[in-house]
Formats: structure tokens, sequence, C-alpha cells
């Protein structure tokens, strides 16, 4: 059944001599018969199955499909990516990802869109952020950061850093520009996605502190004005990027620290 749903050689094959299909994977000559004749309605299944599995693709990638659309590609992709197996989960929420994990591992159609993996990932990302729990409350954090305190991030915050202008691609300029783009990923208070555009020296700024780092020694490693750091903090935890920041004098340098919700640096 996978082989039918899944493979287009394997359609094929079985649209041709459904007995040769069942014969060549060893079934038994009544399971041969049985594929004889059920034959339309499996043809149909199939249709349906795949249908359902490319379903969420387009909505969760429009400038994608946009661009392999316009190039008469989409479906080319899209029988690729399913004959590659690479969807494992019983899930349907894991098509999407496993659709940009199967670009990251095959390079399809990176050759002739070298940017097509960090676009589809960027679209993804909202899809992510968006779908991402909500945090628990942590009372102990402070609103104000001070140097020694350390940044406690959003969970569904994402500090990125890509190698195209994916953020301005758009359905009708679907392929963007080369160029390196810094962006934080995040969920406003109301629950909309929300990206800003960093620099490359606060993006790296953010990555230290997502690594642990207490604020001043993250600010001073990087050569950053101490003023400008905590500004750019504040007004992050203001738009929901930031749940809190902890205070690593104030509570003790013995008691746990509060875990981050989120301590990884999604890069391409």
């Amino acid at each position: 059944m996978t082989d039918l749903i899944l493979d287009a050689e394997g359609a094929k094959s079985f649209t041709d001599d459904p007995k040769s299909f069942g014969a060549a994977r060893c079934l038994c000559k009544a399971d041969q018969a049985a594929l004889e004749t059920f034959r339309s309605r499996l043809l149909l299944y199939r249709d349906l199955a795949h249908t359902a599995l490319e379903d969420p693709l387009p909505d969760c990638f429009p400038i994608t499909h946009a661009l392999l659309e316009g190039a008469g590609q989409w479906e080319a992709c899209m029988e690729a990516f399913l004959a590659s197996r690479a969807i494992q989960s019983p899930y349907y929420r894991d098509v999407n990802p496993s659709f940009v994990a199967w670009l990251a591992t095959n390079g399809w159609g990176q050759e002739r869109w070298p940017f097509l993996l960090q676009l589809a990932h960027f679209e993804y990302i909202e899809v992510e952020i968006l779908r991402w729990p909500d945090d628990p409350p942590l009372d102990e954090l402070q609103a104000t950061p001070t140097l020694d305190s350390r940044v406690v991030f959003a969970g569904a915050t994402r500090n990125l850093a890509y190698a195209w202008h994916v953020h301005e691609a758009t359905k009708n300029d679907p392929e963007p520009e080369a160029g390196e783009a810094f962006l934080l990923g995040y969920r406003d208070p109301e629950g909309d996605f929300i990206y800003s555009e960093l620099s490359a020296h606060a993006s790296a700024f953010l990555a230290r502190c997502l690594e642990g780092e207490p604020i001043g020694m993250a600010a001073s490693a990087l050569d950053l004005e101490v003023d400008e750091v905590l500004d750019l903090l504040i007004r992050f935890r203001e738009k929901g990027a930031l749940s809190g920041f902890d205070n690593i004098k104030s509570r003790g340098l013995n008691e746990p620290c509060p875990a981050s919700p989120n301590e990884q640096v999604a890069r391409l």
C-alpha cells in the first residue's frame, strides 16, 4: 500500500497490471487476485491519500509553492518528496516539518534555487511559532534586566540567520535577494507571528544570551554599548519575545536557574 500511495513508479506498475504488482511484492495468489478485483477502488484511495498528504503544504509554504508552481515543478517536487518516504510520523502535523527536513537532506531543487531550503524553513518557522505551546508562568523572573541577569526567552522565540533575504520574498516575487538576514521570530502578546530584523551584532548577542551567558558578559564579549543592549532586551520583553530576566545575584549563586523554554538558535 505504501508503494502504491507514495511511489509514482509503483502506482504505474499497479495500474498496468495489479497481479504482477502483487507478485513482485511476494503476495499470495489470492491477494494478487484481490488487487485485480479492487483495482479502481485502490486507485481512488491512492488519489485521496496522496491529496491528503500534499494538502497542508501549499498553506504552510505559499511562497515556495508559488515559486515551484510558476516553474511547473510543484508536482515533481511533491512526487519526489512522497516517494522518499520522509514522512515517518503518524501525526498529520509532522508533514510540514518533514518537508523541510527532506529539503535539507535531499537537496532537491537547490542547484536551480539555492535559497529554496532557507525560504521553506522561514515559512515553516511561522507555523511552528504560532503552534508553540504557551509558556508556564515563571513568577521568579524580573521585568527589568541587569548586567548580572540571564535572559529567559519565550519558548516560541527563534533567533534566525539566513544567507538570503527570505523574509522579503512574496508570492508575486518569490526569489529573494542574496545577502545575510538576521531575524528574531516570536509571538506577540496578541498571539500573532512577528519577526524583527537584527544587526549581526544583535543576533550574536542574543545567541550568547540563549546559551546562558549573563547579559553583561555577552555584551562585553561583543564590545556592545550596555545602554543599547538593555534597551533592546526591554523592548523585546514588551513585545513578547522574552519571558523575563533571571537575576543571578539576587537569587543566590547556589540556587538553580529557572530553565529557559527555548535554548536553541535556529540557523541555516
